[in-house]
């Protein structure tokens, strides 16, 4: 597709993601959907025009427009799904640096789009509709109070099934909010629960985003947590569906979310993906529980969810899809505190894995080079993914088990 990855609209401002963009889309979206749109953005420097231009376009096609000012993506899906919008929108590039922004997309349940309804969006950008107008924007400075008190009430949901009361009281908890949208709601959720709470890149400075912080650089967070003598550290990524977790070590996202399935029976499935580690494969099954795959994106790990009826999935870079049709990393940072309190946080021995980047057009995924490549690989390792990134254009490889690293550099060679 023309504008749509794996996780909505994203690119450099400027370039892939432009005020004239997010206008079409805010025109496709009224002409789709109609009614009423939650929307919210991270704290990117060129979040506030993306946003004037997404409004105008949904009320310039007759919808209307509710803007919950710099919001997490799991709280927009939260927002729309409490208040019976027909869409939320979360101008967020998540993870990626502050030059790039991005549109994400829900639906009035709180899923993201299904590819199908992405290919209309992008027919309805392409040939925009007659302006209707009529449409009305107005701002709902309740929002943050909602979404803090419906972390509230799931920790009391989740403190249940783990034995305990979900409090948090006294545990000693250091937050990396990576200058994102985490920053106007997380300490004070930690706080209300009971916990501590330090904080770092706290500050909503969109000129730093993800800028040697947050999820994608938790190193300074674990250096902090350690010398501040902190129970636990968790780091979000800019639009906060990211969570790194340390626990006396930087945890792997598989461990995490081996940790979280707990929260559900034994038997339960859970749902993963391609980059899944084996050992939590072989650990869910441990259980009684079946373990199942699928690409990656929470969006497919949601999809997979719905249709198998698994309570929990999510992927090692750090979604954990505990409600809805996201990944939460303040959800899930309180899930992991509360099972530090009433049972503690196990480790997995992991299966030797290599991940490699590459900068690559998709175009090298027919390459006979690669192909060759790819299949020399498998024989020096047990399994090797090979797959385009959604999100940068990057070629995105691992492998796993025997000699990981020299498989994921034969491939990578290929490319280069």
């Amino acid at each position: 597709m023309k504008y749509f990855g794996t996780d909505g609209i994203r690119g450099i401002y400027g370039e892939g993601i432009t005020e004239d963009v997010a206008y079409r889309a805010g025109r496709a979206l009224a002409y789709l959907f109609g009614g009423t749109g939650i929307v919210g953005r991270d704290t990117r420097v060129s979040g506030p025009g993306l946003e004037e231009a997404l409004c105008a376009g949904l009320t310039d096609g007759g919808a209307d427009a509710v803007t919950v000012g710099i919001a997490t993506t799991p709280e927009v899906a939260y927002l729309a799904r409490c208040a019976g919008a027909a869409f939320g929108v979360s101008l967020s590039a998540s993870h990626n640096p502050p030059e790039y922004n991005g549109i994400k997309i829900f639906s009035g349940s709180g899923r993201k789009l299904s590819v199908s309804a992405e290919e209309a969006l992008e027919y309805y950008m392409e040939n925009v509709p007659h302006r209707i107008g009529g449409g009305t924007r107005s701002s709902d400075p309740s929002a943050g109070e909602k979404y803090r008190g419906s972390l509230e009430k799931a920790a009391s949901d989740l403190g249940a099934a783990a034995g305990g009361s979900g409090r948090l009281d006294g545990l000693r908890v250091l937050l990396d909010c990576g200058a994102g949208a985490a920053a106007p709601v997380a300490a004070e959720a930690f706080m209300r629960l009971g916990a501590a709470v330090s904080e770092l890149c706290s500050e909503c400075r969109g000129e730093c985003i993800n800028v040697r912080c947050g999820a994608l650089h938790p190193s300074a967070m674990a250096e902090e947590a350690e010398r501040r003598g902190c129970d636990i550290g968790l780091s979000f990524d800019g639009d906060a569906d990211r969570l790194v977790v340390w626990r006396r070590g930087l945890m792997a996202g598989d461990e995490v979310m081996y940790n979280l399935s707990r929260f559900f029976p034994a038997g339960s499935a859970v749902v993963g993906t391609v980059m899944s580690n084996s050992a939590l494969e072989r650990a869910v099954q441990g259980r009684g529980g079946r373990f199942v795959r699928t690409g990656v994106g929470d969006r497919s790990v949601s999809e997979v969810m719905r249709i198998t009826g698994a309570p929990f999935g999510g992927e090692p870079s750090g979604h954990f899809v505990l409600r809805g049709g996201t990944g939460d990393g303040i959800l899930s940072g309180i899930a992991c505190c509360i099972l530090l309190l009433t049972g503690g946080l196990y480790s997995l021995e992991l299966d030797r894995q290599a991940a490699v980047d590459v900068p690559a057009d998709a175009g090298v995924l027919t390459s006979p080079a690669l192909t060759a490549a790819v299949e020399k690989a498998r024989r020096l390792a047990g399994r090797v993914v090979v797959r385009m990134s959604g999100t940068e254009p990057v070629l995105r490889i691992m492998a796993e088990g025997g000699d990981a690293e020299g498989a994921a550099a034969l491939v990578a060679a290929a490319v280069k």
